[in-house]
């Protein structure tokens, strides 16, 4: 099974930014999981399992296992995600 998770905290303007434009691609449900990088302040053992040390970052899985991961939210346009809804999405 693939999974494509953006990792994001509270209160980090970046990821307010990332998650803002891939709200903007119609169908990203179906393709991304937003998931809080952090419980109570601290990382999350998924967020560590993934890797994850600094946020937004985007993740893809394939049967569990890291396949793909980007940090920052410099690339993450809502080109950036409809393209990515339109190839993942089907």
């Amino acid at each position: 099974m693939n999974e494509i998770h953006l990792f994001v905290q509270e209160g980090c303007r970046p990821c307010m930014y990332a998650e803002t434009q891939l709200k903007k691609a119609e169908g990203w449900e179906k393709v991304v999981t937003i998931t809080n990088a952090k419980d109570d302040g601290v990382w999350s053992q998924f967020a560590k399992d993934c890797g994850v040390t600094a946020t937004p970052t985007i993740i893809a899985l394939q049967d569990g296992e890291v396949i793909a991961k980007l940090e920052g939210s410099q690339r993450m346009t809502s080109n950036f995600w409809k393209d990515m809804v339109r190839k993942y999405g089907s």
